[in-house]
């Protein structure tokens, strides 16, 4: 009886049969263990082996079996397949628009009640004369006095109720990138009708990963997020206050 063997796999075995021919019968193949020299081939992991390693669960059997390279993707066998897009690394000086989408609710009632009375009576029943020298003694009517009283009342009450949005879409610059991966955006946007100008600044921190692959960001998920807007022309002089207005609210003497 002779045995074939390549790679440490036995292949074959070709043995004597009853008159005087040969039977070729093919053997189990055997698998080397775990640890094995190179060249000798893994052993190979029945389905109901994997089952039972995964006590019964078909999704963990199917995730412990390494994909087979010779299957078809997706692509080539569809024709409504998409292919993922690739992942993009922003560098410095790269460009992000950022969709601003604010909004903010407050609402704040107080009252102040105050009250205050003050009484004050005196009277002055004798006092020394210094007309032509030193006199004292009791002096006619009216006996000089002083008398006064005060009473103040103060009742306050205030009620906030304020409602803030704004939407727009600006075009931010990264200014930098952290060890970590994280951006720095700074954005400036100013537009002018006629005598009208409006400025807005805007600077933050976000992730990369949450950069769309249209290249925008959410103002909602910037870190350490600073927006201001600014408002100059006809329209914002007419609101503003005068310096008188602010000097007696500064004053305040009611």
């Amino acid at each position: 009886m002779l045995s074939l063997v390549m790679g440490g796999v036995a292949m074959a075995q070709i043995a004597p049969a009853t008159g005087g021919t040969q039977r070729v019968g093919a053997m189990p193949t055997t698998h080397a263990p775990a640890g094995a020299q190179a060249g000798q081939v893994a052993p190979a992991v029945s389905p109901a082996e994997a089952m039972q390693r995964a006590h019964g669960s078909l999704l963990r059997a199917t995730l412990g079996q390494a994909p087979d390279p010779n299957q078809a993707s997706a692509a080539n066998v569809s024709l409504f397949a998409v292919p993922e897009p690739q992942p993009r690394t922003l560098k410095k000086h790269d460009l992000v628009t950022i969709i601003v989408r604010e909004e903010s609710a407050s609402k704040s009632e107080g009252t102040t009640d105050l009250k205050k009375e003050a009484d004050l009576d005196a009277r002055l029943e004798e006092f020394i004369k210094l007309s032509g020298g030193l006199t004292g003694g009791g002096v006619t009517d009216p006996i000089p006095s002083i008398k006064a009283s005060a009473n103040r009342n103060f009742k306050g009450e205030a009620t906030v109720d304020r409602t803030d949005s704004l939407i727009f879409r600006i075009t931010a610059e990264v200014i930098d990138v952290k060890p970590n991966g994280t951006l720095v955006l700074q954005a400036k946007q100013r537009i002018k009708s006629d005598d009208e100008e409006q400025t807005f600044v805007l600077s933050g921190v976000c992730r990369a990963e949450d950069v769309t692959p249209d290249n925008t960001v959410l103002s909602t998920q910037m870190f350490d997020k600073d927006l201001s807007k600014s408002h100059t022309g006809a329209v914002r002089d007419t609101t503003k206050r005068g310096i008188l207005s602010k000097l007696l609210d500064l004053l305040n003497p009611f």
